[in-house]
């Protein structure tokens, strides 16, 4: 028996959302991972100064509009703007606060920190030969600031927002700091698992 799948490139504005608010899975996927892509990671691209997982960052923004039975997604009117103008403005404002909620707030322990506690306990509870291969890998930064600023983060346990203050720099270049260092610190450790 031949299926009928739908050309959802055909469809309206209306149609599109019709079909998201039904819950169709395969438009749920097509507008969230094709048709809109390409807005979602530009807007990422654009707020990220440092590396995200874009499929995560996307994730979060379905599970936005998707809450209290897409109540978000039902206020988009589509004799006020165009779906394109209307997503691309949507999921920057969301892409935005996030960035500022889970990465860039005060106080609060991120998702970023969260990973990087399990990191610094990492470098702590290792022993000798993992400790000595740690350190080479941190001194392969060429740059002295930026180790100098790893060493802070990892070894002395200092938070982002006060190391940026310090070398009057951003918390995003920290953040970027902190993620090449990581890169560089999986491939180091990979030999130990």
């Amino acid at each position: 028996m031949k299926t009928h799948t739908l050309d959802f490139k055909c469809l309206s504005d209306k149609e599109i959302i019709a079909l998201l608010l039904s819950n169709n899975t395969s438009a749920i996927v097509w507008f969230f991972y094709q048709k809109y892509i390409a807005t979602f990671r530009y807007n990422i691209y654009k707020l990220f100064s440092y590396s995200v997982e874009v499929n995560d960052l996307i994730d979060e923004f379905y599970l936005y509009l998707f809450e209290n039975d897409w109540k978000r997604l039902r206020t988009y009117n589509a004799d006020a703007s165009s779906l394109n103008t209307w997503i691309s403005v949507v999921s920057y404002r969301f892409f935005k606060n996030y960035k500022l909620r889970m990465i860039d707030s005060n106080g609060l322990i991120t998702i970023q920190e969260e990973w990087d506690e399990s990191a610094k306990a990492l470098v702590q509870h290792c022993d000798t030969e993992m400790k000595m291969d740690i350190s080479m890998a941190i001194n392969q930064i060429k740059n002295i600031r930026d180790r100098k600023i790893v060493e802070l983060i990892f070894y002395d346990n200092i938070p982002p927002q006060d190391i940026a203050k310090e070398y009057g720099l951003s918390v995003d270049y920290i953040y970027t700091i902190k993620n090449r260092t990581v890169k560089l610190l999986r491939l180091k450790l990979n030999a130990y698992y």
